[in-house]
């Protein structure tokens, strides 16, 4: 039985700069892959991504890996980025799943995945948007297979009506499922360090958006501002 036809249209990420260079926000439902190393701002970028959908009223759960709740919370504040007041009302649903100390084989991983992907199925009906910050872990120790269906469900997800953003680090897959990862997805940011005007920055690359009003633009510099958040350097960037 195929799933409903399910319209797209555009959600603001919350920040109007940004929304402008990704050529109107982000194309909703969506699939959205956020690639980088650690220090780029893929959980400052997801964080911002998560203001703006709880601004438009939607649901949002937050699966982390790396901290506790408490823990991530303190960063949107410190950030200004706070989702607190969005977590007390129940809009918010932060999740932490730490990924430390597991025996990573074969059919261990396989085992995560699938509870995964069967927990967040679960919660289709109690959310809009599902962000997992981060999968690297999973990613690099599943095969081909593993890839295929992780990506056949979370597409399957998407049909429903659903929004779903992960981070990962690069080098964690052949290139070759990195291609079919972008492929599959609707929106695909791959994040670097970069300079403009011999200032330090982070880079949004935007190898893939599907569905923006406008053309996006190819990079967005940008910087994280404790006073402001994420804030887009408004320079044209110099590439070596």
């Amino acid at each position: 039985m195929s799933s409903p036809t399910v319209s797209l249209t555009v959600i603001s990420t919350g920040n109007e700069e940004l929304d402008t260079r990704l050529g109107g926000g982000l194309p909703s439902p969506s699939l959205i892959f956020i690639e980088g190393d650690n220090g780029t701002g893929k959980t400052a970028l997801c964080t911002q991504f998560a203001l703006g959908y709880l601004s438009s009223g939607l649901r949002v759960m937050y699966v982390i890996t790396e901290n506790t709740v408490r823990q991530f919370l303190s960063q949107t504040h410190n950030i200004n980025l706070d989702l607190t007041d969005y977590f007390l009302r129940g809009q918010l649903n932060v999740v932490s799943a730490s990924l430390g100390g597991i025996s990573w084989v074969g059919s261990r991983v396989r085992e995560v995945l699938d509870s995964l992907i069967k927990y967040i199925y679960a919660q289709v009906g109690r959310y809009d948007v599902f962000i997992l910050d981060s999968l690297s872990v999973i990613l690099h120790y599943i095969n081909d297979e593993d890839v295929h269906t992780l990506l056949m469900s979370l597409r399957n997800i998407v049909r429903m009506g659903k929004n779903i953003v992960i981070t990962l680090h690069p080098g964690i897959i052949s290139e070759r499922l990195a291609r079919e990862l972008v492929a599959g997805s609707d929106v695909y940011f791959r994040l670097a360090f970069g300079e403009v005007g011999g200032r330090a920055v982070k880079v949004i690359n935007v190898v893939k958006i599907r569905g923006s009003p406008t053309l996006a633009e190819n990079a967005i510099a940008f910087d994280i501002d404790p006073a402001f958040g994420i804030k887009v350097v408004p320079l044209a960037l110099a590439k070596a």
